[in-house]
């Protein structure tokens, strides 16, 4: 069993949707009232840029109306054109993803330029994202991180990641391990798993911060309980070896199962070894928790 504790970064896409003005982050799908969408459907008909975008996230989420991509960049670009940040990055995604129109990263960038020149933090982090790279334009890591400090100034959290990979890799900026910290603490505070789990990673090796087995071990285990399966490997390596916390063979196979389960192959791999050292009381209850657990899990 090997500690895994390389600094993870969040894979390269452009994957954020603008929800509307009170959120920084993609929100989850909520339904919608059919009324809600009627209302918001004849406001739109008569130009409401607001009411646009709302109803292409209906459309795009499938929000009391039929999910229908196609339509959605419709009334996305009805409220883009009015100049609507939101929209614009809405629309920029959808030509990053291929959604409801042909993929095109250079429409993306351009979309996403317009709605980031708005101060739209979502938009800036993409284009961030798109510089780091290199789609759409050239890569260009100070670039990116330009972006990325605008983003995060204004608390957007996977900005404040990037930011701290930024600093951690030397990417864009000078190479500073707690200047890394500061930010994924920053991305961690706000639930963002890969910054949760690079802190964890930073007290567990002493780097940027002093090494502290109890903080490395209470961010491991919130990046696991929201799925990271990273995070969740090596929790089920510190509760099997006493590393952070008090031994738990049951716990450790508990998190094993649940990030072998998730995907994650290394920790199937390890745990039949570690399970032959337990009882079959104690499989048992591994194997109970974790089942637990994954009916519990909302991704």
């Amino acid at each position: 069993m090997k500690l895994v504790l390389k600094i993870a970064s969040s894979a390269v896409g452009i994957l954020a949707v603008s929800a509307g003005p009170s959120t920084l982050l993609r929100a989850s799908p909520q339904s919608q009232a059919p009324q809600t969408v009627e209302t918001d459907r004849r406001a739109a008909e008569h130009g409401d840029a607001d009411a646009q975008h709302r109803l292409g996230r209906a459309y795009q989420d499938g929000n009391g109306v039929v999910q229908d991509e196609t339509e959605a960049v419709r009334w996305y670009r009805l409220a883009a054109a009015q100049s609507h940040p939101w929209a614009q990055n809405n629309l920029g995604n959808a030509y990053a993803n291929g959604l409801g129109v042909p993929q095109d990263a250079t429409e993306a960038v351009r979309w996403f330029r317009l709605a980031a020149d708005q101060g739209y933090a979502v938009a800036q982090g993409n284009l961030g994202m798109a510089y780091t790279a290199g789609v759409g334009v050239p890569q260009d890591s100070d670039e990116a991180v330009r972006w990325f400090q605008l983003a995060a100034s204004q608390e957007h959290a996977p900005a404040q990641h990037h930011l701290g990979m930024a600093f951690a890799n030397g990417g864009g900026v000078p190479l500073d391990p707690a200047e890394a910290m500061r930010w994924f603490r920053l991305a961690a505070e706000q639930s963002h798993t890969n910054a949760q789990h690079n802190l964890a990673i930073g007290y567990a090796n002493g780097l940027g911060v002093p090494q502290d087995a109890a903080m490395a071990m209470r961010w491991f285990q919130s990046a696991a309980d929201q799925g990271h399966v990273v995070a969740q490997y090596n929790l089920a390596i510190g509760y099997a070896n006493g590393l952070w916390v008090a031994q738990n063979t049951t716990t450790a196979a508990q998190w094993y199962r649940i990030a072998s389960n998730l995907g994650y192959g290394p920790a199937g791999d390890d745990l039949p070894a570690l399970e032959a050292t337990m009882t079959a009381a104690e499989i048992a209850e591994g194997r109970r928790l974790a089942r637990a657990w994954l009916r519990a899990f909302q991704p």
